[in-house]
């Protein structure tokens, strides 16, 4: 008798981020509703990133790899040609690749610059100031002292205000963000 060979695990189907903030945002509501902080706190957070790897993709050129992770060509910069006998370390890809908050937030706002991409003034003006600055994704492991309600709605209002900038330009369809 011969031991089965282990298949290869299904292949994921590749992201859909839009829907994903979607369904983070409904369930951090949910979460607040239940005061569920950490949960609340943390969904509120993947909901925006999840919006904002949306934009980025939908209007702003980012890219998928070959990996499905998402990252951005305008701010992969050109390998710089090493002096004769030196090496050169190339570009730490997390500044590229488009992970977690709050990094991801700074990311966004450069891409907008650098791409002269169509933002109304109020997206524009939503860029100014990172509501996620403290937030890290971790925090899901947190006891939940730390977080007030006041952090939570903060985030649900800058995850709510994200996909409703990117419903904005689908259904205008003019790819205008506002």
């Amino acid at each position: 008798m011969t031991a089965p060979t282990p298949s290869a695990p299904p292949t994921p189907p590749p992201p859909d981020f839009r829907a994903a903030g979607e369904h983070h945002y409904r369930t951090a509501r949910l979460a607040a509703d239940a005061q569920l902080s950490v949960s609340a706190d943390h969904l509120a957070g993947l909901a925006a990133e999840c919006a904002i790897k949306a934009i980025l993709l939908a209007y702003l050129g980012s890219r998928l790899s070959t990996k499905d992770k998402p990252f951005s060509p305008a701010l992969k910069l050109p390998p710089p040609q090493p002096p004769p006998g030196e090496k050169v370390k190339p570009q730490p890809p997390k500044e590229y690749e488009h992970g977690h908050l709050p990094d991801l937030w700074a990311q966004l706002a450069e891409v907008v610059k650098i791409s002269q991409g169509r933002v109304g003034p109020v997206f524009q003006q939503m860029l100014q100031q990172n509501p996620f600055q403290s937030w890290h994704v971790a925090g899901r492991y947190c006891s939940g002292t730390s977080i007030s309600t006041s952090d939570i709605e903060q985030h649900l209002k800058a995850a709510y205000n994200l996909i409703a900038a990117f419903e904005y330009a689908r259904q205008t369809g003019n790819g205008t963000l506002r």
